[in-house]
């Protein structure tokens, strides 16, 4: 028979081992909720034609292809580029935008050498008009589309844009 004494002592040890389960069970969720959180992350927000579509950074995740937008002629498309450094550590960068007709390179927009803080966001804004933009062999009735490049640490992001143009086609 047990003694009071080790009774005592057997409660005590499963609600020790009780309160590690769930330190250990709390400790892993909260690695999962950290390194989901932690990290560099970019989001473009492309808007034309009062219309605003913002890509997410997981977004860039989804195909080897890019994202698609589009516009109609004659109207300027404004980009807004942030950089989300959610690290405890200082993040260097060098940024290049550039517009691409399939492999040739056409203007680069920017080009930039960032450094964010920790838990500090950087931004980036241009603008692309797309009446200086049309390319020379492509008649003015036709569409046409170009790439933008956002070139940062290796990492490559492309947003294909689709330009339809204005005049009928005969």
């Amino acid at each position: 028979m047990a003694t009071p004494k080790t009774g005592k002592k057997t409660t005590q040890r499963k609600n020790l081992y009780l309160f590690l389960t769930i330190a250990f069970f709390l400790a892993i969720i909260a690695i999962f909720v950290f390194d989901g959180y932690m990290g560099v992350y970019d989001t473009v927000t492309v808007t034309t034609q009062e219309r605003e579509e913002v890509i997410e950074p997981d977004d860039w995740l989804r195909d080897d292809y890019g994202y698609f937008t589009w516009t109609e002629e004659g109207q300027d498309i404004y980009f807004h580029y942030e950089l989300d450094n959610r690290r405890f550590s200082t993040y260097s960068a060098d940024v290049e935008v550039a517009v691409w007709f399939g492999e040739a390179k056409h203007i680069d927009l920017i080009s930039q050498a960032v450094a964010i803080g920790g838990f500090d966001k950087e931004e980036l804004t241009w603008t692309i008009d797309t009446d200086t933009l049309r390319p020379a062999d492509i008649p003015e009735a036709n569409d046409y589309e170009f790439s933008v490049i956002i070139t940062r640490d290796g990492v490559e992001c492309r947003i294909i844009v689709h330009v339809s143009s204005l005049l009928p086609r005969y």
